[in-house]
């Protein structure tokens, strides 16, 4: 456990951020290896894959959801040296994620063929669709344990035993996947279902590790003096952070669903698959914000749990400023680099071109992105979700969606354009409302001390 109320923040920053950077690597390689065997199988596969995209995303939000409240709240009593409750908040929150995503799963499997022709799944691309989402469905809590897990650790300020687990998962699906779908070493040559296979497997063997440090090395698992009332308080607890934490969550995904929708009314399968491999690359892109991200529960928790107060604002000040820094790295990168990686994924010319459109224009918005993300971050380390929900929430519905839709109507680019403007609205007006948030909060807190 590695207390962060006392030392420099901007090492805090960096020695939680380096190890998340490690597994963010490994984590992206795990979805870059998916793509890049898929898409062996050819563009209809790889369509595939883009529309599975989405409905993944949004059954990990759930999974982020309980995550960040149970982060949120365990890092606050790191702060305050509430062991017991650490205990209880971290068993329960893992017993109503289990819950969750059963019901999820059941609905999923209930709801394939009305789903992804909603999407645009032709009559090609929805069988190898139901293929990969039938296993996927079936198996989806061993995918989804992982990071519930990892958020407790971090929370404690843990950053190497998450890393560990994602490099665990990231090693076995690189080796499973060519194994499982074209059927290396006896193995039947599965196809797109075998990359499902694979992700199961891998998934499996992560959450056994997070599951072991989490109940072997932190003691944090346990069923001893467990009541319903007491499981019913935590999951109160952890609800009124969560819940707004999967709409937060869950609200982009459908923005990114509408995404795939109008990329296929406006340029048909191979604009989907244009997505599919841009939205692989941004996610890889995505690692170094990512990474300081995944710091801020923490930090932020911790020091706002032991009323470290100047901590915070210290915190978040140094937060904006890296948001320029990696932003501006980010942009130039991809511009030098789009061409090469693109070409690694598909060989197909259009494909080609509009996934390299997608990654310049849309990482021209990572400012606004970084904003409202980590600023959002800001508010569920204090249990302030609510108001990240309204900031999110308020802007992907009312600019970012139908931005997306009016630019539709242009052609391809113009849809990301409209897309990153309204990104950048929604990161600026964040800036504000976290500030004003922030010192409201603390003046409650002071008057009730």
């Amino acid at each position: 456990m590695i207390d962060t109320t006392k030392g420099s923040i901007g090492k805090h920053i960096r020695d939680m951020a380096i190890p998340t950077v490690g597994g963010g690597i490994a984590f992206a390689l795990f979805n870059i290896t998916d793509t890049y065997f898929v898409g062996k199988l050819g563009t209809e596969s790889l369509a595939a894959m883009g529309f599975t995209f989405p409905v993944v995303m949004i059954a990990s939000s759930l999974s982020f959801g309980i995550s960040t409240g149970a982060s949120s709240l365990v890092s606050r009593l790191v702060g305050s040296k509430n062991h017991e409750k650490m205990e209880r908040v971290t068993t329960d929150g893992i017993i109503l994620s289990l819950i969750l995503v059963v019901l999820f799963s059941i609905l999923g499997l209930t709801t394939m063929d009305f789903i992804f022709p909603l999407l645009g799944a032709n009559t090609e691309t929805l069988p190898l669709v139901k293929e990969y989402m039938t296993i996927w469905y079936s198996c989806v809590f061993v995918v989804l344990m992982p990071p519930i897990s990892d958020g407790a650790m971090r929370a404690l300020g843990d950053a190497i035993r998450p890393f560990q687990v994602m490099i665990t998962c990231a090693v076995l699906n690189i080796i499973l996947d060519p194994i499982f779908i074209f059927g290396w070493f006896g193995f039947p040559a599965m196809g797109i279902r075998g990359a499902a296979i694979a992700t199961v497997v891998s998934r499996f063997a992560g959450m056994l590790v997070s599951l072991f440090y989490l109940h072997f090395h932190y003691k944090l698992i346990s069923f001893k003096n467990m009541t319903f009332k007491k499981m019913m308080a935590s999951w109160r607890e952890i609800l009124h952070i969560g819940v707004p934490s999967v709409g937060v969550s869950i609200v982009p995904q459908l923005l990114r669903t509408l995404l795939t929708a109008m990329a296929a009314s406006v340029g048909g399968t191979v604009a989907v698959a244009a997505v599919a491999v841009g939205s692989r690359i941004e996610g890889f892109v995505n690692i170094a914000s990512g990474s300081i991200s995944t710091s801020i529960i923490p930090i932020i928790g911790q020091n706002w749990g032991a009323k470290k107060y100047d901590r915070v604002y210290e915190t978040k000040s140094l937060l904006m400023k890296l948001a320029v820094v990696v932003s501006g790295v980010v942009i130039i990168a991809i511009n030098v680099f789009a061409t090469p990686i693109v070409n690694i994924f598909t060989s197909d010319p259009e494909v080609v071109a509009m996934a390299i459109t997608y990654l310049r224009i849309m990482l021209l918005g990572y400012f606004g992105l970084n904003f409202y993300t980590w600023n959002g971050n800001i508010l569920n380390a204090i249990g302030k979700s609510s108001v990240t929900f309204r900031i999110n929430v308020g802007g992907t519905l009312l600019l970012m969606m139908p931005a997306v839709f009016i630019g539709s109507r242009i052609s391809f680019s113009w849809m990301l354009i409209g897309l990153i403007i309204a990104q950048s609205i929604v990161g600026f007006i964040s800036i504000g409302k976290t500030s004003q948030t922030l010192q409201e909060e603390e003046v409650k807190l002071q008057k009730v001390a």
